[in-house]
């Protein structure tokens, strides 16, 4: 079995693997050292089957946790941009490419491996990822989530409110303040995710579309495309990235 550490800002996720299914899932809201080795050493003694690790991070100091699993575990890797991994990244500065984004290609190839894939994280950022049908991963875009957009109105105005999401509004006018910046957020990002759809459609066949994060319920019930909905795409890739280096 294997150990899928994510650390992210605010929460860090644990996954075990036993080959490439899910087998237990827990988040921890905090990034401390402490509380995550105390967790791990919790699924250890529940799963004493786990033999591999990798630990993924938007941070790079770990010391003490990379130690602890250096020493508990027969195999233990890092992930960085030097990390080997099963397709091609064409990203220019691959040292900035954010290890969630990677992961999820990676997980894409694998679901799709003869489709050009897009991939939305649709959470604080909306990032949209594109590998081709030749396993090359050739870059992305990066722009607010929902609630981000709501909070950047509110922040940058003197007068308008801050407003919620709100999955029962469907209109393409507002009628009020609140109700136009409701329209204005939700269509908006409506509009711009259908557009980049469209765009790739038209240049790509075969496209398959994959949503993950936690906004994905807003997109899924007001997009028209066929998409596969995928919470758990990052962990995924990571544990293919685990496997690829393993062997």
């Amino acid at each position: 079995m294997n150990l899928i550490i994510d650390i992210g800002n605010s929460y860090t996720k644990l996954s075990i693997y036993r080959g490439e299914s899910v087998y237990n899932l827990s988040s921890i809201k905090s990034n401390e050292h402490e509380l995550i080795i105390s967790k791990i050493k919790q699924l250890k003694k529940q799963q004493k089957g786990i033999k591999k690790v990798i630990l993924s991070s938007v941070s790079s100091e770990h010391i003490e946790l990379e130690e602890y699993l250096l020493q508990n575990f027969i195999f233990f890797i890092k992930l960085s941009h030097q990390t080997k991994i099963p397709i091609k990244n064409l990203y220019k500065t691959p040292k900035t490419l954010g290890k969630d984004r990677l992961a999820a290609v990676v997980a894409a190839n694998n679901i799709f491996p003869n489709n050009n894939v897009l991939v939305f994280d649709a959470g604080t950022a909306l990032t949209i990822d594109f590998i081709n049908n030749k396993s090359e991963y050739l870059g992305g875009s990066i722009s607010l989530g929902i609630e981000t957009r709501f909070k950047a109105l509110n922040y940058y105005t003197k007068k308008l409110p801050k407003i919620d999401l709100n999955i029962n509004f469907n209109n393409s006018l507002g009628t009020t303040t609140e109700e136009a910046i409701t329209s204005g957020v939700q269509n908006g990002i409506i509009n711009e995710v259908e557009g980049y759809i469209s765009n790739y459609s038209k240049k790509y066949k075969d496209l398959e579309i994959i949503f993950t994060g936690g906004d994905t319920f807003f997109f899924e019930e007001r997009l028209t495309e066929k998409i596969l909905s995928d919470p758990d795409i990052v962990s995924k890739g990571l544990n293919i990235i685990l496997e690829y280096n393993a062997k």
